[in-house]
């Protein structure tokens, strides 16, 4: 119990609530310590007019009257007078007020403050002032005062007169509750991703942070992030499981067969003619299985994010020509003629063996799929600071909806594009993967007429 109390106090949850908090109430307090420190229980405020008017009739009327009891005559001063009348002796500060009710407060700060000067307007808690408006009664001066009593405490001034330890316990409780809900909107995003990265450890590849992929601030991205990687760790593990699938079938039709030619040869150990005949056979079937292991190893390899690439210069004739050259060998046996076409003298700062695996993959398969006494186009020039191959057969072409899957390892189109080519379908998955490695893209789109033409894209910089 204790060890599980523990783990949840050192959360970020609790760490970040305790933060925020600790900061809120350090804030309170010094906003406290300034206010009380800056407040003044009187402020001016704006000139009244209208108490004015009135403390100006009032002493027309007292130095008319000249009364020798002040106080006995403002007692029963007129009503139309309206609010509370305050006079103060300036030679003995004493105060005499009508006595009504709430007015004490009023004449208790005025005997206790100086007022020299013009006339003004003063605001305190418990009113509004005005004056003073000095008059001579009795051969002596005066200082009256017309005195507003307030309405009801607003808000600000009760809190003003509430004990200081519940002062500071409102924000405190306040600052808990928004604290709280804070730290809980922060860490609720990381639990979401926690969860999903504990499933996706436990194999649910599948699983993905949506809500929290929907926000649009750090943890949004963070769970985006988060997606992104779950996404290619699936793509990466269906490919492999894929691949290893694909490899297994393959695998099967060769061995089959070398099986067979093996099973032959041992009948036909008495006659050397059908015994050689077998033993090439099976040179061929071996041929094909390590050609076609070669190729699984050169996709796996190419498919590793942290394979390093060889780069060197290399002029692009001397990288172009020679693969051109070596398929038009090949190309000689069905009559096809392969027409070169490049104006362009730049360098290259490429892998060689890969860049050079990857053309002669999309020429060869050319080759294989191109009728006799064809011809097949490789135009090579610079667009938008990439270079581009284009390479154009006459061949069938390929189905539109097939085409997005001719790099995809172990793929072939049925009838044409079938085992009788003798490809394994794992050219054009390495040829991708090649050009991948270099940042480029390559495609392949249906000619208008007919034929299939693949593009690669090769950046130049």
């Amino acid at each position: 119990m204790a060890k599980v109390f523990l783990s949840r106090l050192m959360s970020i949850n609790v760490k970040l609530f305790l933060w925020f908090w600790l900061i809120t109430i350090i804030s309170v307090i010094a906003s406290g310590f300034v206010t009380h420190q800056l407040y003044k229980p009187d402020k001016r405020a704006p000139f009244h007019k209208g108490d004015a008017n009135m403390l100006s009739q009032i002493s027309v009327q007292l130095v008319k009257a000249q009364p020798k009891n002040i106080k006995r005559f403002i007692m029963f001063a007129p009503r139309r007078w309206g609010n509370s009348i305050i006079i103060k002796d300036i030679r003995s500060n004493e105060v005499i007020t009508n006595q009504r009710e709430g007015v004490s407060p009023l004449a208790n700060y005025i005997a206790e403050n100086d007022f020299d000067g013009e006339m003004t307007t003063i605001r305190i808690d418990s009113g509004r002032i005005t004056g003073p408006k000095v008059v001579l009664l009795n051969k002596r001066q005066y200082q009256l005062f017309y005195a507003d009593r307030s309405p009801p405490p607003s808000f600000d001034r009760l809190f003003f007169k509430l004990p200081i330890w519940l002062k500071f316990s409102v924000p405190m409780v306040i600052s808990f509750i928004l604290c709280w809900f804070l730290a809980r909107s922060l860490t609720k995003p990381l639990h979401r991703i926690q969860n999903a990265a504990t499933g996706l450890g436990d194999g649910n590849l599948a699983i993905r942070v949506e809500e929290t992929a929907e926000r649009s601030d750090e943890l949004g991205s963070l769970a985006r992030s988060f997606n992104q990687m779950a996404a290619k760790l699936q793509t990466s593990m269906s490919a492999q499981q894929r691949l290893i699938a694909d490899v297994s079938h393959e695998l099967r039709s060769p061995m089959t067969r070398l099986q067979l030619a093996l099973g032959l040869a041992q009948k036909s150990s008495a006659k050397p003619e059908d015994l050689a005949k077998y033993l090439v056979r099976c040179e061929t079937e071996v041929e094909r299985l390590d050609q076609m292991i070669a190729n699984v190893l050169s996709l796996s390899k190419l498919e590793n994010s942290l394979y390093s690439l060889n780069l060197e210069s290399i002029n692009l004739d001397d990288l172009i020509e020679p693969i051109i050259q070596d398929a038009q060998f090949e190309a000689d046996g069905k009559g096809i003629t392969i027409k070169l076409t490049m104006d362009l003298k730049v360098n290259l700062m490429v892998d060689v063996l890969l860049i050079t695996s990857a053309i002669n993959n999309v020429v060869t398969n050319a080759i294989k799929y191109s009728p006799e006494n064809s011809t097949i186009s490789c135009v090579v020039a610079e667009q938008n600071n990439s270079l581009t191959i284009v390479v154009s057969d006459a061949g069938p072409g390929v189905p539109e909806k097939n085409v997005s899957q001719l790099f995809e390892a172990f793929y072939r189109v049925a009838d044409a594009r079938d085992r009788r080519t003798g490809g394994t379908g794992l050219g054009l998955a390495i040829a991708k993967q090649a050009v991948v490695a270099h940042q480029g893209t390559i495609s392949a789109k249906n000619n208008d007429d007919k034929g299939l033409t693949v593009t690669i894209e090769l950046p130049l910089s």
